[in-house]
């Protein structure tokens, strides 16, 4: 009798055991930092070029260099965006055309909201 109350006793605890313990604890995840802290500011895109009011667009002379681009985020400078000329991208932050030419011209960076598309016009003089 001793042996079978034994029997159940140990039953009993290995089941308590096994059956407390069925059910995992809640996985606590580590919150990570924003990649993008930036990612509310807007790229503001400038060039060398003769701004022309009435018209809404930089004018350059053909043949008289290249096109200079510069990039600010509020007060900041942002050296390493990336310069799309009509949707293409270039290398750098200078563009040289050969022809007349109005084009498009957008900065874009990572964190950033992307500039907003400004014209530029290659002629002999702003038409």
């Amino acid at each position: 009798m001793k042996k079978i109350l034994f029997f159940i006793a140990i039953a009993l605890f290995s089941t308590t055991g096994f059956t407390s313990c069925s059910e995992d604890d809640a996985v606590m995840e580590i919150p990570t930092p924003n990649p993008n802290p930036n990612v509310n500011q807007q790229l503001k895109i400038a060039t060398d070029a003769m701004y022309i009011k009435d018209k809404n667009m930089y004018f350059k002379e053909l043949g008289k260099g290249p096109v200079k681009f510069t990039t600010t985020s509020g007060s900041t400078t942002i050296a390493d965006v990336v310069y799309y000329v009509d949707g293409v991208k270039i290398n750098g932050n200078t563009y040289t055309h050969t022809t007349i030419a109005t084009l498009k011209v957008q900065a874009r960076r990572a964190g950033f909201v992307d500039s907003e598309i400004i014209t530029l016009q290659f002629a002999q003089k702003p038409y």
